[in-house]
């Protein structure tokens, strides 16, 4: 599963030092024994007789690998057993839920049987041990790197109306708060996607694994690509889940990308002919809806996960932008957006009709008030491995032509700055915004829905690729394996098999996955032959 404050996008809206040739060899080994422990722990969370055997653990490593003897962290662990083990399969290792800084859902409290379900097929009943771990500084890791200064303020800026800039104010010192308190306890220096790779061989030492299978899905493919850069003998295969690329710079054409993402929104109606129908011109729409709400925005009360009574979320233009981009993450949101946009027009609150506005406010805050997310483990990635290869001048040009449905993105432009210019940490060495180039199988898995990364985005980089195997699903968003038992299908013996091909079979799973979806909903197919 993905989470999001994800990076770039809604890590945007709420808003390390390279290794030495003395710290890392050539081929990406640890030069000299590293202090880590892998500590056994009673499982924290509740399970039944359904769920695979289950054990449990912190992982701690130096917090600086630099400084051995320093400060060390945690960060959770936990094995699920296959039912019948198969000592020729690698265990896979799913490197967590993205962000960077969003939690598994590992914590006692929201920890469910979703945990391992997701990827049953292609682990515990394949004979495959599936281990699943929360990245430093999120989720159940010790610290936990998130900003309670950002979800305090967060609960009051979203109960009044702020301008863009007003935002942009009560946010900035919600992080200098935070870094100035965090700061204090941990180096924020040390929480990238090269020191995650270095705890993930520093896990499969201790746990005797002689290779991982890697599993990433949004940022935590990054991760897999930098175990595969930094420690290729750690690795055996790669399944990457709405990758996100190292070579590309996100932030360099985010705007242009936010509009496209809303473009592929209208074009989901428009092209249904009832759709269409029923809702034209929804991007001009949605423009005068933005300038209206900013003008005169609408109080709509809600109930997020974090909240015992109605919360008044007062939705401005801008603010609707961020709560419709992240909807766009689901395809099930698709369908709703026109809904969300012809309810929003009116003044009519009939309940029925403010029903999908209210579920996507509510799981717009459900995300921004997350106490398990770890925001400045996330501010602490960008800073170091995206920051410095934005040439923000361009970024700036290239937002200011993209009108209406552009603004919140130029707003964000300038909160990053900000973030960074707070964090003061060095910038990476250039290898962090270079091709991965591994010669390790690979099989990549995206939605042609993506609100992230462009269909063609991927097409494009995913040709560094040498070894890799490409699965588009034109009618899924973000986190195909989730949506789509086709893709884990695929994921499964591409595990078993990595150099035998896997489209074709996919493709046939998926016609009849939409076939059974078309005689339960009535809905088309998409025409025979697409990809899946």
């Amino acid at each position: 599963m993905s989470d999001s404050r994800i990076f770039p996008a809604l890590f945007l809206l709420l808003g390390l030092l390279a290794l030495s040739a003395c710290e890392r060899s050539s081929q990406g080994q640890v030069a000299a024994a590293e202090p880590a422990r892998l500590i056994p722990k009673p499982c924290w969370f509740h399970s039944d007789d359904s769920w695979p055997e289950s054990q449990c653990y912190m992982m701690e490593v130096p917090e600086n690998y630099a400084k051995p003897s320093g400060r060390k962290v945690r960060f959770p662990v936990v094995r699920f057993k296959a039912s019948i083990p198969d000592p020729a399969k690698m265990p896979l290792l799913h490197l967590g839920a993205g962000g960077p800084g969003a939690s598994m859902g590992l914590e006692p409290e929201n920890a469910s049987d979703w945990l391992w379900l997701n990827y049953a097929k292609m682990t515990v009943e394949d004979g495959r041990d599936l281990i699943i771990m929360d990245p430093r500084g999120s989720g159940m890791a010790e610290p936990r790197l998130n900003c309670q200064e950002f979800i305090d303020d967060a609960k009051t800026a979203f109960q009044r109306k702020l301008t863009s800039d007003e935002e942009v104010r009560v946010f900035t010192y919600s992080m200098e708060r935070c870094y100035n308190r965090l700061s204090r306890v941990a180096d924020l220096a040390q929480y990238n996607s090269a020191t995650v790779a270095r705890d993930v061989e520093s896990l499969r030492e201790q746990m005797g694994v002689a290779q991982f299978n890697l599993y990433g899905v949004s940022y935590a493919s990054r991760y897999a690509l930098t175990v595969a850069r930094d420690y290729p003998q750690a690795a055996r295969a790669l399944v990457l889940n709405s990758a996100v690329f190292p070579n590309i710079v996100y932030t360099q054409h985010l705007a242009q990308d936010t509009v496209a993402a809303f473009q592929r929104g209208f074009d989901f109606c428009s092209e249904d002919k009832q759709c269409d129908s029923r809702f034209p011109d929804l991007k001009s729409r949605l423009e005068s809806l933005v300038q209206a709400l900013d003008e005169h925005p609408r109080t709509i009360e809600i109930k997020h996960h974090f909240s015992q009574h109605e919360y008044p979320f007062v939705l401005t233009g801008q603010r609707l932008l961020r709560v419709l981009f992240q909807s766009l993450y689901n395809e099930q949101f698709f369908p709703n957006l026109p809904r969300v946009i012809a309810a929003l027009e009116s003044d009519d609150s009939d309940a029925q009709a403010m029903a999908p506005v209210k579920k996507a406010v509510a799981n717009f805050m459900n995300i921004v008030l997350d106490p398990y997310f770890g925001d400045a483990a996330g501010v602490s990635h960008y800073c170091y491995e995206e920051a410095p290869f934005v040439d923000f001048d361009k970024a700036r040009a290239n937002a200011a032509n993209t009108g209406i449905l552009g603004g919140a993105v130029r707003t964000d432009l300038e909160l990053l700055q900000v973030q960074c210019r707070i964090w003061a940490i060095p910038g990476a060495s250039t290898i962090e915004a270079q091709p991965v180039h591994t010669a390790l199988p690979v099989m990549l898995l995206h939605g042609g829905l993506d609100p992230i990364l462009a269909a063609k985005d991927v097409d494009k980089a995913r040709r560094e690729l040498p070894n890799h195997q490409w699965l588009l699903f034109p009618h899924l968003a973000h986190d195909v394996i989730s949506a789509s038992n086709c893709a884990e299908d695929a994921a499964a013996r591409f595990l078993d098999q990595p150099q035998q091909p896997q489209r074709e079979a996919a493709l046939a799973c998926r016609q009849r996955e939409l076939a059974q979806r078309s005689e339960a909903e009535q809905s088309p197919l998409p025409p025979a032959g697409q990809q899946p």
